[in-house]
C-alpha cells in the first residue's frame, strides 16, 4: 500500500472506527485491599475495516491511565500485515491510545480493540515524555526522583513504514526507553519516536516482572506475565530482540487485571533470522 493510500486509510479508517466505537468491556474495581487502588480495565472496539486504526480507551471521571494494551481482531490473516505504532498513556482521564497501521493491502476486515488500566490518581502523579531528533531510533524519558508507574511511546510521521518494536521501563523504574523500527522495504524519512512515562511517587511494592521466549524463527511468538498474589497490574512493556524489521508488533493484550499477553509476528514474506519477545509487567 503507497504512502497516500495509507494516510487516507487511516482516516477514514478512524471515522469508521469512532462511529463504532463501543465499550466492550468495563472492569470490576479491585478489592480494597489491593493496589492498584481503584484500579480497573477498560476495554473499547472499533468498527470493522480493512483500514490502519487509532482507537482510544477512556478513563472514567477521576481516574488516570497509568498503562494499557491493543491488538487486532479478526481473521489471523491479518498477522504479520498490521503492526502497532503508538501504546500511549493520555494525561488526566484522557485514558490511553493505541494505533495499528497496515504494512500493505489487508484484505481482510480487522479490528482493534485498545485497553486502559485507569487508576485513582496517585500522589506525585505525572505524565512526562521526551521525542528523539529525526530519525534517532530510539528515545528515553526519566521520572527523576519519582518512579515509573507506566509506560507508553509512539512513532510519529512513521505511517506504518516505522513502528513500535520496544517499550520498557528500566529495571529501577526510573526510565522508559522506546524504539523504532522500519519495516522490510521501507524509505520512509522524517519519522521521530517519543517515549513516554507516567511518574509517581513510588507506592507500597512496586515492582517489575519481566517473561521472555528464547530466540527461536518461529513465525508467532508470544508470552505473558502474570502479577503475584496481592497485587495487580499498573502497566505492561514489550520489546521484540532481533526481528529487524520482519518481525512485527502484533499485540499487547491485558488479559485480567493481573496478567499481560504480548506477541509478534513475522511479516508476510518470513524472516530467516532467530529472534525473541520479552513482556514487562508493571506490578503493585
Amino acid at each position: 500500500m503507497n504512502t497516500m493510500a495509507r494516510c487516507r486509510g487511516l482516516v477514514s479508517g478512524l471515522v469508521a472506527a469512532v462511529a463504532a466505537v463501543t465499550v466492550v468491556g468495563v472492569g470490576l474495581a479491585a478489592p480494597a485491599s489491593a493496589n492498584p487502588p481503584g484500579q480497573e480495565i477498560v476495554s473499547v472496539g472499533s468498527g470493522w475495516n480493512s483500514t490502519s486504526k487509532k482507537i482510544t480507551a477512556p478513563c472514567p471521571s477521576g481516574k488516570v491511565a497509568s498503562g494499557g494494551g491493543g491488538y487486532p481482531a479478526g481473521s489471523t490473516h491479518v498477522h504479520g500485515r498490521v503492526a502497532l505504532d503508538r501504546l500511549e498513556p493520555l494525561a488526566g482521564d484522557g485514558g490511553f491510545v493505541a494505533t495499528m497501521w497496515e504494512l500493505g493491502d489487508v484484505s481482510d476486515d480487522w479490528a482493534v480493540t485498545t485497553k486502559a488500566v485507569c487508576i485513582t490518581q496517585p500522589a506525585g502523579y505525572q505524565v512526562v515524555s521526551a521525542t528523539a531528533p529525526v530519525e534517532t531510533v530510539s528515545a528515553t524519558v526519566s521520572c527523576g526522583t519519582k518512579s515509573v508507574i507506566g509506560v507508553g511511546g509512539r512513532i510519529n510521521g512513521g505511517f506504518g513504514d516505522v513502528v513500535l518494536d520496544e517499550v520498557v521501563p528500566s529495571f529501577d523504574l526510573k526510565s522508559v526507553t522506546v524504539r523504532a523500527v522500519s519495516v522490510q522495504g521501507s524509505t520512509r524519512t522524517g519519522w521521530s519516536v517519543t517515549a513516554i512515562a507516567v511518574c509517581a511517587n513510588a507506592p507500597a511494592g512496586l515492582e517489575l516482572l519481566t517473561a521472555s521466549k528464547p530466540f527461536t524463527s518461529d513465525s508467532e511468538q508470544n508470552t505473558d506475565k502474570t502479577c503475584p498474589a496481592g497485587k495487580a497490574l499498573y502497566s505492561a512493556g514489550v520489546n521484540i530482540g532481533a526481528g529487524n524489521g520482519q518481525a512485527v508488533l502484533t499485540g499487547v493484550n491485558l488479559s485480567t487485571n493481573l496478567t499481560v499477553r504480548a506477541w509478534a509476528n513475522e511479516d508476510v514474506d518470513g524472516y530467516g533470522g532467530v529472534w525473541d519477545i520479552t513482556v514487562y509487567a508493571i506490578c503493585g
